[in-house]
């Protein structure tokens, strides 16, 4: 009998020891588990966070202020013409620009030909109180040529009276969204600095191709 309770004794103790370990190792293995569910979640959250961000910073800044204008094409005059959301008073600049003669049509129309430097035709215009603005007397020539028409609002050249009516606090007009840097030459100066600006163009073809006269087109943002 003792022989007999010893062997049942030792079968009890090592059958506990052999669960005892199966218990660890589940244990390790659930905590295991438990860490690597932790950590794939922390990446899953860094990485839709970095996601969010890329497309935050890829969307475009709305401009502070905006404008939408028409030109209508008759022979060789051009009415330009729109509203805008800018305080009354303020000057928009208009301007023409001749492509090069040998300028594909595609590259033109993409707006991926690059227009003389020279001006052609240019007029100032003043917001109304109403937010209506209208050209006077800008032309072009009749001769065949195709043309970039730019419409252009430059806050810097505003006197410092303006330009406050421009900006809230602790803002200045060259810190306002969503403008883009360019060069304004016009007839009266070779090339000015270049700085921030609001610009819409159009292309005009020539006037006996569509969009070249006995039309209105719509000016439309100049991708920066």
């Amino acid at each position: 009998m003792n022989v007999k309770k010893r062997i049942l004794y030792l079968f009890i103790l090592l059958a506990l020891t052999i669960l005892t370990a199966c218990r660890l190792d589940f244990s390790e293995d659930k905590s295991s588990v438990q860490q690597m569910v932790k950590n794939d979640g922390s990446v899953g959250k860094a990485e839709k966070k970095g996601t969010e961000n890329k497309s935050a910073s890829d969307e475009k800044e709305e401009p502070a202020y905006t404008f939408n204008a028409t030109v209508t094409l008759d022979s060789t005059s051009m009415l330009v013409e729109g509203d805008s959301t800018l305080p009354p008073d303020v000057t928009l600049y208009v301007r023409l620009r001749a492509y090069p003669e040998d300028a594909s049509v595609t590259d033109i129309k993409d707006y991926q030909a690059e227009p003389y430097t020279k001006v052609i035709s240019e007029d100032y215009m003043s917001i109304r109180e109403d937010g209506t603005f209208k050209s006077s007397g800008l032309e072009r020539p009749d001769y065949p040529q195709s043309y970039l028409l730019e419409l252009i609002f430059a806050p810097t050249r505003f006197e410092e009276s303006m330009q406050q009516k421009l900006v809230t606090e602790s803002e200045s007009v060259e810190d306002l969204p969503g403008m883009i840097p360019i060069d304004m030459p016009t007839q009266n100066e070779f090339l000015d600095d270049v700085v921030p600006r609001y610009i819409k163009h159009v292309n005009i073809m020539l006037s006996d191709e569509g969009d070249g006269d006995d039309v209105t087109l719509e000016l439309v943002p100049v991708e920066s």
